[in-house]
């Protein structure tokens, strides 16, 4: 229901099926990602941050939530984060040229 309503856009509205979701069962790694894809899009990037790490912590082996992951740290200024999870996203995934062009964006806005 949470992808249903994202799509139709009304991400506030998936917020919360997706936190039902979560209530039920915490280690839906899938939901946390959807959830956080939401929450960044709404720019309440620190909630995103979480839940992108909850995400990991259920499923290391996805490339795209490392890398969303790093979009979020960038957007909140923490570029040596954004540079670490760009960094695994690509080992995860070598053919991801985004990744490759935001690492370099992080290594820049570093200095």
């Amino acid at each position: 229901m949470g992808n249903a309503l994202y799509d139709m856009g009304k991400p506030e509205e998936a917020v919360t099926y997706y936190s039902k979701a979560l209530d039920q069962d915490k280690d839906l790694s899938d939901v946390h990602y959807n959830l956080a894809n939401t929450l960044y899009m709404l720019q309440h990037t620190e909630k995103a941050i979480q839940h992108y790490k909850q995400a990991i912590a259920l499923n290391p082996e996805k490339s795209e939530t490392y890398y969303n992951l790093g979009n979020a740290y960038c957007v909140v200024n923490k570029f040596a984060e954004a540079i670490e999870v760009y960094k695994t996203s690509i080992e995860l995934d070598s053919y991801n040229p985004p990744a490759f062009y935001n690492l370099g964006n992080a290594y820049y806005m570093l200095g």
